[in-house]
């Protein structure tokens, strides 16, 4: 049987690709693309194609065979598979190593340290300080309904903004991940850590699980002595059950613009969506990320029956009954200490 023309050039062609990819393999295994004594962070931005940073690490005198590196990416199919980050190098590193590194996403980790109590500005702030990310953009997903909704949250409904729902903890993120995926991290952490509890215990006292969060994150502010929350949680349960409104100055502070540390009259009597002294029942949303403490605390409130409680000015609170005792104590631990200082 005769074989087809240009078979046999065929079978030749494809051996010798074969022996060039062969080749630059082996090249790429034995050559150096970099070498440094000490450390070297080599950066891979987020959106830049493998070709983009082989170019860029050339100009900056990086790396030495950017061709090589872009070639041997294309002959394994892993062009398109490089990961955003800092990867940290050092000794002799050869194209193969390199790509493997950007392959593989094992980039240097950054700390990201969320305190109990932090609101969604303030981490915010805290994440573009670590430059992991921009803050305006965090922001616009903390309060992107369709973003939100995808979270699928264990709320029985959807907020209208993740304030609340980034659990405070330490993270470990590499630089290059967007800003969505930094809060999908930290809002699964609390699905993880705090959900669960909300769903399963919110019933037994009459509130939807939002509602418990809104209520965590105001006895978060309100205290920082984990032996005093569940008093602060039972204060705010006997006000709600008794139709007081709760009168919270951090809820007040939340809803200013602007706010210089110092909380004064005109602000109390300025009316907000979260003025407390001016509100009935709960804020619209929480004004802070409440740590697991403060949402235990808002879940099973100390068996009291205080209505009132004022800063001792030591960290801790004393906590009345009735207005005539909550008086007494105001002049005792604001009043009278004030008018000794001025004299």
């Amino acid at each position: 049987m005769r074989k087809r023309p240009g078979y046999s050039a065929v079978i030749g062609v494809l051996a010798l690709l074969m022996a060039f990819m062969a080749a630059v393999m082996a090249y790429g295994e034995l050559s150096t693309s970099i070498r440094s004594e000490e450390p070297r962070i080599i950066e891979v931005r987020r959106g830049e194609s493998l070709r983009q940073v082989t170019r860029r690490l050339a100009a900056e005198g990086v790396l030495h065979q950017p061709g090589l590196l872009t070639l041997l990416a294309i002959l394994r199919g892993d062009s398109a598979k490089i990961q955003a980050g800092e990867y940290v190098i050092q000794g002799a590193v050869s194209p193969r190593e390199l790509l493997d590194y950007f392959v593989s996403g094992r980039a240097r980790q950054v700390s990201l340290t969320i305190p109990e109590g932090f609101s969604v500005v303030e981490i915010a702030a805290r994440l573009q300080a670590r430059e992991l990310g921009s803050a305006a953009e965090l922001l616009r997903l903390a309060q992107d309904r369709r973003f939100i909704a995808s979270l699928g949250l264990p709320l029985q409904s959807d907020p209208p903004t993740l304030e609340g729902l980034i659990y405070p903890d330490t993270y470990y993120f590499h630089r290059g991940l967007s800003e969505a995926r930094l809060l999908t991290a930290m809002v699964e952490q609390f699905k993880k850590r705090a959900g669960g509890v909300l769903m399963a215990q919110s019933a037994r006292l009459g509130m939807r699980p939002y509602e418990v969060l809104i209520l965590a994150s105001i006895i978060e502010k309100e205290t920082a002595v984990g032996g005093e929350r569940p008093l602060i949680s039972a204060v705010f349960h006997n006000r709600l059950q008794a139709r007081m409104r709760l009168a919270s100055d951090p809820t007040v502070i939340y809803g200013l613009e602007e706010f210089d540390g110092n909380l004064k009259r005109v602000h109390l009597r300025t009316r907000t969506p979260y003025n407390t002294y001016k509100i009935s029942g709960l804020p619209p949303t929480p004004i802070a990320n409440p740590g697991l403490d403060s949402i235990t605390a808002a879940l099973a409130p100390a068996k009291v029956d205080y209505l009132y409680f004022v800063a001792k000015g030591d960290g801790t609170h004393y906590f009345s009954r009735d207005f005539r005792s909550h008086r007494r104590a105001v002049w005792k631990y604001q009043v009278r200490p004030h008018h000794r200082r001025k004299s």
